[in-house]
């Protein structure tokens, strides 16, 4: 007998550029709920889970604005999260897979600053990701060595230009979904003997007005994806879910 649907179609839902500090933006606290009630295969965590407000190099200096962070509130925070998302996913092993975004960085540009620092700061060894089997891809390997599930390849970003899609597509020639940019994006393109590829730029579920914009409009979304794919052949389905003023639709129903 053959495989059955069930076994053969898996989920996942991927949360782009969360950017918790202490403290959980509103539009992601109405996603964690809708975990809870999807029940997906797999989280990927597309990078910037974790602002690292603590470590912002452009703030570094700007003691009034620097009041409060702490590196260890944001670890702390993140840990506790990291056990919700794991405990709401049915993959028993690599449930949870986390990519470093350019804001998780920021503990090794903090590091190549600070070298006596080195051993006591990093994400992963913070996190305990190896002890709870999540899989860290590196911000500076990830064109290198994608996170993959089926025929989609998962990256945080590389490209900020007017048409980043496109570029990510044409740069890397397969089909990507990314985040970093913080607004949504598709390009597609016949590359080979009519296969399609396609890259996906997602939105944000951080906050969409931050300080450092300083009142200018930002030409960003909050939102998250959720994906499917067939095990058997890679066959994949990307499906962004826009979140609006902490609600979203899916399926004929509102969460809120």
């Amino acid at each position: 007998m053959g495989k059955s649907l069930e076994k053969m179609i898996k989920s996942a839902i991927i949360l782009p550029d969360v950017h918790m500090t202490d403290r959980l933006p509103k539009d992601y606290i109405v996603v964690r709920r809708f975990i809870k009630t999807y029940k997906p295969n797999k989280v990927i965590l597309l990078g910037d889970f974790m602002d690292v407000a603590s470590l912002s190099a452009w703030d570094m200096d700007k003691k009034r604005i620097m009041e409060g962070r702490r590196f260890k509130k944001e670890i702390d925070a993140a840990n506790i999260e990291l056990d919700y998302l794991q405990k709401h996913t049915t993959d028993e092993k690599g449930g949870v897979v986390y990519l470093e975004g350019n804001h998780e960085w920021r503990v090794s540009r903090y590091l190549d600053k600070n070298p006596e620092m080195e051993g006591m700061m990093e994400i992963p060894e913070q996190l305990d990701l190896k002890g709870r089997g999540i899989k860290w891809y590196p911000y500076l390997k990830q064109s290198q060595k994608p996170f993959k599930l089926g025929d989609m390849h998962f990256i945080h970003g590389m490209y900020t230009n007017q048409y980043h899609a496109k570029k990510h597509l044409m740069s890397l020639g397969c089909n990507v979904c990314y985040g970093h940019k913080h607004e949504t994006q598709t390009a597609m393109q016949n590359m080979a003997m009519q296969k399609t590829y396609m890259a996906t730029g997602l939105g944000t579920l951080g906050d969409k007005a931050p300080d450092y914009l300083k009142g200018r409009p930002g030409n960003w979304i909050n939102q998250f994806a959720i994906f499917e794919w067939d095990t058997d052949t890679g066959h994949f389905n990307l499906t962004p879910i826009n979140v609006i003023k902490n609600k979203f639709i899916y399926n004929k129903k509102l969460y809120k």
